[in-house]
């Protein structure tokens, strides 16, 4: 079980509208005890969004159990969901009538279900539960009822499920690796959690937590990061998401020992062979290579300004005229303008010659 003392306001650190409408998701869900299902790839946060909505709801004493399924042997979920009776053979689902007719689920003392009794229990890669596991966990979710022992009282089951899924996840349900009532229960409340690509306004925040707590966690003063080093950062794909560019980011306190990390220093860490790296796979031609990276270069710098090309150039140290010039070059086509409008309202406008 994780306390909620141990819980991290990461989630918290965005300025980008996507992650912005996660939150509100995130304050609605927690106000309902209803099932919730976070869909987003590896890496965007899902199970600290998980504990956000788990904190929320909750004081500091209520357990949250968190469980990757994919870890289970088959012969192992139920047991280690539902546990087992005194006698020490595996429970069989519920086996006799509760309110409405409806059979009861046991959930026995030292299983995870029992453990979340109160809290929030957290399962990833569901599909890999055998289908009668998956029924049984539907059953108990959607009567939210338990019983301790096969012959014992009903009992309310106060436990919150939430489910970490990537995208595509419908399409387990509909090639039967997910019962459709399962898939119910915890789609309750669908949260859509965005990649890091999709909401780049939030990778110098957290570039800077990740950079204060490499420091802290070598017991090292604080670094930074140049301007130029978070622009190529802001600029990288990131098909790994946060948890991608944590990673890099210690590797670069850990390689860096002045107090400002530097453009060099952030690309020395980046294979030019790595698909989520600025460069193209070996093999593409230098001016392929040089290409690529001014395209993302100037791109990230103009997404920065939020469109203001006078801005952009001068932080680029080139005229308007050769930014304009650069953007029809590299088929940057289009840019945003009226920096000042909330992002629902921004326009792409033409470059000039195309007006």
């Amino acid at each position: 079980m994780i306390p909620n003392d141990a819980l991290t306001p990461l989630a918290l650190v965005t300025e980008s509208p996507g992650m912005q409408e996660v939150l509100r998701q995130v304050a609605k869900a927690a106000a309902t005890p209803a099932g919730v299902m976070l869909v987003g790839e590896p890496g965007t946060g899902r199970g600290l969004i998980a504990r956000t909505i788990h904190a929320s709801a909750h004081n500091s004493s209520a357990p949250l159990v968190a469980i990757d399924c994919r870890e289970l042997l088959p012969a192992e979920s139920e047991r280690t969901l539902f546990g087992l009776p005194a006698n020490g053979s595996v429970a069989g689902g519920g086996n006799g009538a509760g309110r409405g007719g409806f059979s009861v689920e046991v959930v026995h003392p030292g299983s995870l279900l029992h453990a979340a009794r109160g809290g929030t229990i957290v399962l990833r890669n569901v599909d890999e539960l055998p289908v009668r596991v998956q029924a049984r966990l539907a059953t108990l979710f959607r009567d939210r009822e338990f019983r301790t022992r096969p012959n014992g009282g009903a009992q309310l089951l106060s436990v919150r499920p939430v489910a970490i899924v990537e995208p595509g996840f419908t399409t387990l349900v509909a090639e039967g690796r997910v019962r459709p009532d399962l898939f119910r229960r915890f789609g309750e409340f669908q949260i859509q959690v965005p990649a890091l690509r999709e909401r780049r306004e939030d990778i110098a925040p957290l570039a800077q937590v990740f950079v204060a707590r490499a420091c802290q966690a070598l017991s090292v003063e604080t670094k930074m990061m140049d301007t130029a080093a978070q622009t190529v950062l802001a600029a990288l794909p990131w098909h790994g998401n946060a948890r991608e560019m944590k990673d890099l980011l210690e590797g670069l306190v850990q390689a860096t020992p002045e107090g400002i990390i530097s453009l060099r220093a952030l690309l020395d860490h980046i294979t030019l062979d790595a698909p989520n790296g600025v460069h193209p796979p070996l093999g593409a031609s230098l001016r392929e290579a040089r290409q690529r990276f001014e395209r993302e270069y100037i791109a990230a710098v103009v997404a920065q300004h939020r469109g203001r090309i006078p801005d952009a150039a001068k932080s680029l140290g080139i005229q308007r005229t050769n930014l304009y010039r650069k953007l029809r070059a590299l088929r940057l086509s289009y840019v945003c303008v009226a920096a000042d409008a909330p992002p629902s309202r921004l326009k792409p406008r033409p470059l000039p010659d195309q007006q």
